[in-house]
């Protein structure tokens, strides 16, 4: 005789709840702790601050990879590295083999920005982990890995896939 499917569900439901309960207080945490103006005179928005973060991590980059990564249009992309450039956080470049594409990178004001982005995050998540013993650590980061895969289905998934068939 098979079990009850409400039964089944029950405790996946008890289970999002308390995730969904949990997710809120460290949400509400982090942004307690975390510092507005990250050591640095210039605001900038929560899309500027993510277009701040790539280029940090990966380097000047050309417009059209950049739009991919934010997932935004190409239009909003330019918009906001135009606020960007602005406030002197970017600069725009030209690729020598094709004058066409505009490669955008981190000016010096923009990198001591990321740095101070980078100190905030850093100690955000020495915050979480600390609560945690060094096994704990372990299991949580595997199991954080687990969940951020991109599924089957999902636009991260399709783009890796279009990715590796590209470089094939």
């Amino acid at each position: 005789m098979s079990a009850d499917p409400v039964e089944n569900h029950e405790p996946l439901e008890r289970q999002l709840r308390q995730l969904i309960a949990h997710f809120d207080l460290l949400a509400h945490r982090l942004m307690l702790e975390r510092p507005t103006s990250f050591g640095s005179e210039v605001e900038v928005s929560r899309q500027e601050g993510r277009a701040v973060i790539v280029l940090g991590r990966k380097g000047p980059t050309i417009m059209s990879d950049l739009a991919r990564i934010l997932n935004l249009a190409l239009s909003t992309a330019t918009n906001t590295i135009d606020k960007l450039v602005a406030k002197e956080l970017v600069e725009r470049g030209r690729v020598d083999e094709d004058r066409r594409i505009v490669q955008v990178g981190l000016s010096e004001k923009g990198q001591r920005l990321y740095e101070s982005f980078l100190e905030c995050q850093l100690a955000m998540g020495r915050s979480m982990l600390e609560a945690l013993s060094p096994g704990e650590r372990e299991i949580f980061l595997e199991l954080m890995a687990k969940m951020t895969q991109p599924h089957p289905g999902s636009v991260e998934h399709e783009m890796e896939h279009a990715a590796r068939s590209h470089g094939a």
